[in-house]
């Protein structure tokens, strides 16, 4: 009786403290609403202010990323940025807002959710960007149709009326190429220059202090000892390999008719060395780059590489660490037209079914038949996907208990890929199917050129404290979570200082992200997972995000998986066996396989 009495006792002190935690939380949202509030009917206010507001209510959602009131925190997020950008007009609030918009509409379907929708069409309207603010109501009567929200969404849109064309106008990232660029010669210049850090530059149009703020050069003499490229036609990525990390700036140059000189790229690297097996003249001709040259300037101990360009319209260049390289992703046009001109199945099957298809491809949201399905508006037709098994060859990853990290996710995404290899409308790749290793940005940049519908990458996490222990999935984000950054270091093989150097430069990417789409698929592997492995509610850990480099510049919904902690003994007991594995593998595909159904109607 004793020990039954005991055990009730237990029972109870754990309701308790669940439940007063979540009072708590909804006390918590509350108040801060208040002050919210507050903050907009006082006068001498700074941005400061509604900015901590924005990080305390996503520390909340942070704190508990399934919790009961994470939507609303994040929501709360949402808009105290986006107060904060109506009332001071500075452009990273606004990104940020719309960031937590779409993390909100992809990781829950609550009424926050909805609202969420309503919002950021609001931004958009705001903006005068009609089309945008349609593509975004036309999503939440999709999602929501039966929801008085998607009533509201429709009197909008019937509002802004069927003929109302209005372009969709992004802010221009702190790398890109300059809309008003000239056409690109017939002949562009082939042949290598000797110097061409000597090139005249007055006709330079846009000036990017990539440079990381110099927070990550190491002061040494810099050896530029290779350059390797990923190319097609709509993106190509090129990869300058350093002896450490670099000081650099990035031009864009217009085109010189009289010259002869297309519209170029150009990366000046300081205080470095050629090396003089490194190739001067890369033809690659894609579509997007016709070259890319490099010269040097001994006096300035500076490289230059230029990258030619045929039809690039935006680029992004950023640094990476262990080993040291910059990476520049160039791509086409058809990437600012995304969102206004969702493809409507993949390219393998319009391939396949051209003449059906031809015709819906070009087709805007506000064309499209309300009985359409949701994928079909956020231009989803998932055929192709790509599992990547984290670290390989020469890199273990993790390293605990007697188990490396490289050889349990490469046994898991096996699992994986033969689960879903059984679907006959399924082309799976792996990225790795042995122990070889691949560079990080080789990963993302293969499923960009396999023109993937969704990236998964596989790994098991690791932490000093080895109570640690537990499953989360990822997405590509910055985050000021402490927690989050110390798995992306450890995954990037890198350090939290320099990630945290890297966010401002990466911020620029998440503009062109599938962010939403990637919370969403990342919610549905979370829960599967945790469900077919007989996960506890303290083992769940959640939807985060973080900026790892395997994912940075993927053009599809990317995510990933933390399949436990190799340094917490239990995780590792449990990583140890075959068949949990397979489960881990099991619960994964689930979670895919209900993303596919979600929005493919599969």
């Amino acid at each position: 009786m004793y020990i039954i009495n005991r055990f009730k006792l237990s029972f109870f002190v754990v309701l308790y403290i669940i439940f007063s935690s979540a009072f708590v939380y909804a006390g918590q949202i509350d108040d801060m609403y208040k002050d919210l509030t507050l903050l907009d009917r006082t006068a001498q206010i700074g941005r400061k202010s509604y900015t901590t507001m924005g990080d305390k209510f996503y520390k909340i959602y942070a704190e508990n990323p399934s919790g009961k009131y994470a939507d609303d925190a994040l929501l709360g997020a949402a808009r105290a940025y986006r107060r904060s950008f109506e009332r001071f007009n500075m452009q990273i609030d606004l990104d940020k807002s719309l960031n937590y918009y779409r993390m909100v509409q992809g990781a829950f379907s609550s009424p926050a959710a909805r609202r969420a929708y309503l919002e950021s069409a609001d931004i958009f309207l705001a903006r005068r960007d009609s089309t945008s603010a349609k593509f975004t109501l036309n999503k939440l009567i999709q999602k929501h149709p039966n929801s008085a929200e998607a009533r509201e969404a429709e009197k909008k849109l019937a509002s802004l009326g069927t003929n109302n064309r209005s372009t969709i106008t992004r802010p221009n990232p702190v790398i890109t190429a300059n809309n008003q660029v000239k056409q690109p010669v017939k002949e562009p210049v082939t042949q290598p220059v000797k110097n061409i850090a000597e090139e005249d530059d007055k006709d330079v149009v846009s000036v990017s202090a990539g440079q990381d703020s110099g927070a990550t050069a190491s002061g040494k003499t810099v050896n530029v000892h290779g350059i390797r490229y990923f190319s097609d036609q709509d993106y190509t990525r090129i990869v300058i390999d350093l002896s450490n990390n670099a000081e650099y700036s990035s031009h864009w140059l217009k085109a010189d008719a009289a010259l002869h000189k297309p519209p170029r790229l150009t990366i000046d690297i300081n205080n470095s060395i050629l090396g003089s097996n490194v190739s001067r003249n890369l033809s690659i001709k894609d579509g997007l780059l016709s070259a890319v040259r490099l010269g040097y300037h001994p006096q300035d101990k500076r490289t230059r590489v230029v990258l030619d360009s045929e039809n690039v319209k935006d680029f992004t260049v950023f640094q990476m660490s262990n080993p040291s390289r910059i990476v520049v992703d160039v791509f086409s046009a058809e990437r600012k037209e995304e969102v206004k001109r969702p493809v409507i199945t993949s390219n393998v099957q319009t391939a396949q079914n051209n003449k059906n298809t031809s015709d819906i491809k070009t087709r805007r949201p506000d064309d499209l038949p309300k009985d359409i399905t949701l994928g079909a508006a956020l231009g989803l037709k998932i055929r192709t996907i790509v599992i990547d098994p984290g670290h390989g060859g020469k890199d273990p990853g993790a390293v605990y208990n007697g188990l490396k990290e490289k050889d349990i996710v490469l046994e898991i995404s096996k699992y994986l890929y033969d689960y879903l290899k059984a679907d006959p409308d399924l082309n799976i790749h792996l990225t790795r199917n042995k122990d070889i290793f691949i560079p990080l940005e080789e990963r993302t940049a293969i499923a960009n050129k396999l023109k993937a519908d969704i990236f998964v990458s596989i790994h098991a996490n690791a932490a000093k404290n080895r109570a640690a222990s537990g499953l989360e999935t990822f997405v590509f984000n910055v985050t000021n979570d402490r927690a989050a950054l110390e798995v992306a270091a450890l995954e990037n093989q890198a350090t939290t200082k320099s990630i945290s150097d890297l966010q401002g430069i990466l911020k620029d990417i998440l503009k062109y992200s599938k962010l939403e789409e990637s919370v969403s698929l990342a919610g549905s592997v979370q829960s599967c997972l945790v469900k077919n492995v007989n996960a506890s509610s303290k083992q769940n850990l959640g939807v985060k995000q973080a900026p790892f480099y395997v994912l940075v510049g993927a053009t599809m919904p990317a995510i990933l998986v933390e399949t436990g902690f190799l340094s917490n003994n239990d995780d590792a007991s449990k990583l140890k066996s075959s068949a949990y594995r397979k489960k881990v593998a099991k619960g994964i595909y689930d979670g895919i396989k209900e993303y596919i159904s979600k929005y493919n109607n599969f």
